[in-house]
């Protein structure tokens, strides 16, 4: 019996290890994508994920962390974005908000951040991957379109 205890929770463990990796608390990214997941941050919660392939083209994701000064944590978001090839679209920064747009290809990145002036520890960040409007999802195997050649 505790030989299957053991085993179980030995399991366990990794897979909550899988999902901290998976959602930025080993990786720099989130679900191993080009999407950056904030420094210093943990999801805890995702919704609405969409992928095509590799690619992440949908999804909410919420984390809480460790925000001390809201424009030293906006600018390792973006240099976070930028080594990704992404561009920034808006940047807007308050003494405990921001928000900062970025768009690569035919999707747009959100990062929407609160610092916690009481316990900074408890901060938040929402990340909101979608597509542009206008652009449509690729096809499984690319191309292929019915226009002309």
């Amino acid at each position: 019996m505790l030989l299957v205890a053991a085993l179980m929770a030995g399991c366990a463990v990794r897979a909550v290890s899988k999902v901290s990796r998976v959602f930025g608390g080993e990786n720099e990214t989130i679900l191993e994508s080009d999407v950056a997941a904030p420094p210093d941050m943990e999801n805890r919660h995702s919704s609405g994920i969409e992928q095509t392939g590799d690619t992440l083209v949908g999804g909410q994701f919420t984390f809480r962390g460790h925000i001390e000064e809201t424009v030293t944590f906006s600018n390792e978001i973006i240099e976070r974005y930028k080594e990704r090839g992404w561009g920034i679209g808006r940047r807007e920064v308050e003494t405990n908000h921001g928000r900062l747009t970025f768009r690569k290809d035919d999707r747009e990145v959100e990062v929407d951040f609160r610092g916690n002036p009481v316990n900074p520890w408890m901060s938040q960040a929402t990340v909101i991957v979608r597509r542009l409007a206008g652009s449509a999802p690729q096809p499984a195997g690319g191309g292929g379109g019915s226009g002309p050649a």
